[in-house]
């Protein structure tokens, strides 16, 4: 009877251990404190085991038996054993006297041989590698492994805004040869919480991430630390997918690794959450013809299409538009021409819905190349014939890369928008003094968090202004330039200045794209008319338009040039 009462008490104990969560506390949590902290652990009935350098915890490490003190910047991961069932681990960063920052903070807990041991660490070249090329092949940081790590996720003012165990791996092309590593957050329910719920971007944009890239600027890395996410700002408001992007100061195991941008992950959870799409329900490619997710059938007819047909023929222009939204495709070359991007020939993503009439769109991102990255003088390349070349270089611009653009370039009315679109774009996002202001903006947001950068990776200062003087001159100068290769390539004529103003309640608005309610000045071409329309406010009706000879009762017209200035305002 004793036995057998014996052996139902096991079981129950047995039961207990299995439908019982093992919970895991710590009496202070993970933060930014100005002195020593002392932190207890708690799991009543369960036996505690921690580490204090990064290292995954486990049941033969060190035990937990009373409180410790920490008294400078720590990772602290521990867990608990009842039975044969465990607690979740838990990670918790605790920062003593580090600096006060306007950037959020990201700890990332990992055992420390994952990243740093000589032969297997991902951070390291590792055994198998072929050191002979600069790419270095066979490195251990080409590795496409995950890992499970604890992520703390940091606002600028301190408050810890996610904690949980999530997925690690690395990310980049070439940029994997710094030794700032470009690296990937992955939340999933085998590791801990499903998303990172928090605006991490602002209060006006998502609300909940699978992924997060923390970006090392790729090929900028050691150069302004921000090239590409000042370039995606400048068409923030463009109808292109591009990648939010946020400044942060990351931390592994307590040390100090930089400044990173936090981007979003170009995925199909990326393109649900931001195109109104199923992310299992789309068709996404990215370089030449490589599919990512979904089919290249669509993709593969339609440039079979494009290049057996005469797209000057407006029915075949207009079978293509059928196939791929050609405004969206003009925004993204417009964009990577004006950057002066040559590494676009490979960077190339897009995508559709699955959907009978679901077109092909381009995704603008990694441009990093631009803005004069490798070239003092790079404001003054002619960039539309790079980008329109027949016999590029297999890299950066081989003739897959620019077949759409340059047949597209065949039809009248698409050359015409082409140029008309990208004078609209010269006039307001590329427009220089628009531009110097938001590099100005980005200057003042990084000159006071870049000393601790620069120290940390053997970077000096001088070179950051340095790049930054370059920046300075294409945002001034690429306007002009881009204004005489369009002249050389499309016989435009000369340039025409044209002031528009506003008087009463109302605005103008310039080919159906621009819109003005106080005087602006622009600059179009004389042998490419712009469509130009006067719009009322609610209460106000259009009266008649000065500098222009068109009827009082026209408010839409298109605006011929035959002199080099027009004054022209809509009066409500």
């Amino acid at each position: 009877m004793t036995i057998i009462m014996a052996f139902g008490l096991s079981q129950i104990q047995a039961q207990s251990d299995v439908l019982e969560e093992v919970e895991l506390d710590f009496s202070v949590d993970g933060g930014f404190y100005d002195e020593t902290v002392e932190i207890e652990l708690f799991s009543p009935g369960a036996k505690i085991y921690y580490t204090l350098d990064g290292t995954k915890p486990n049941r033969y490490g060190k035990r937990y038996r009373k409180p410790f003190a920490v008294s400078k910047t720590t990772p602290v991961r521990a867990v608990a054993y009842r039975g044969r069932k465990k607690s979740d681990i838990q990670g918790h960063t605790y920062f003593i006297n580090e600096p006060a920052s306007t950037f959020p903070t990201v700890s990332i807990l990992i055992t420390p041989e994952l990243l740093f041991d000589e032969e297997y660490g991902l951070f390291q070249d590792g055994y198998t590698v072929n050191d002979s090329i600069w790419s270095k092949p066979g490195a251990n940081f080409w590795s496409r492994k995950e890992l499970q790590i604890n992520t703390e996720i940091y606002e600028a003012d301190r408050e810890c805004v996610f904690r949980s165990a999530t997925g690690f791996r690395l990310f980049g092309g070439m940029s994997r040869l710094f030794d700032q590593k470009s690296m990937v957050l992955v939340a999933r329910d085998d590791y801990g919480k499903k998303r990172v719920k928090h605006k991490i971007f602002g209060k006006d944009k998502l609300k909940k991430f699978k992924f997060l890239t923390l970006r090392n600027s790729g090929s900028d890395f050691g150069q302004t630390q921000f090239r590409d996410a000042f370039m995606t700002t400048l068409v923030e408001d463009w109808d292109l997918e591009k990648q939010d992007y946020r400044a942060s100061h990351v931390y592994i195991n307590g040390e100090y690794w930089g400044i990173y941008n936090i981007r979003e992950k170009l995925n199909r959870y990326f393109l649900e959450s931001h195109c109104d799409v199923d992310k299992d329900s789309i068709d996404m490619m990215e370089h030449r013809e490589n599919r990512k997710r979904g089919s290249t059938r669509h993709y593969r007819k339609m440039l079979r299409f494009i290049e057996k047909s005469d797209l000057s023929i407006q029915a075949n222009y207009d079978s293509l538009a059928k196939l791929m939204e050609i405004p969206n495709f003009m925004d993204y070359k417009i964009a990577q021409i004006y950057f002066d991007n040559e590494d676009a020939g490979g960077n190339i993503k897009y995508w559709r819905p699955q959907t009978e009439d679901g077109r092909w769109r381009w995704i603008l991102y990694d441009t990093d190349w631009g803005f004069g990255l490798h070239e003092k003088h790079a404001y003054k390349n002619k960039s539309i014939k790079f980008h329109t070349a027949t016999k590029g270089k297999p890299w950066p611009n081989p003739p897959w890369s620019t077949l759409i653009l340059r047949k597209l370039l065949e039809n009248e009315g698409f050359k015409n928008e082409f140029v008309n679109r990208f004078c609209d774009h010269l006039n307001e996002s590329f427009e220089s003094e628009q531009v110097l202001t938001t590099l100005e903006g980005f200057i003042n947001a990084y000159k006071d968090e870049m000393p601790r950068h620069w120290k940390r990776w053997g970077k000096r200062e001088k070179y950051w202004h340095r790049e930054l003087e370059i920046m300075k001159t294409f945002g001034a100068e690429r306007p002009s330039y881009m204004r005489q290769e369009m002249q050389e390539l499309f016989a435009t004529g000369e340039t025409v200045d044209v002031s528009v103003d506003v008087e009463g309640g109302g605005m103008v608005r310039i080919n159906d794209h621009l819109e003005y309610h106080a005087e602006k000045d622009l600059v179009y071409f004389e042998e490419f008319p712009i469509k130009v329309e006067a719009v009322p406010h609610f209460g106000f009706k259009f009266s008649h338009w000065e500098g222009v000879e068109v009827p009082d009762s026209v408010d839409v017209f298109q605006m011929h040039f035959s002199s080099a200035s027009y004054q022209l305002k809509a009066v409500f």
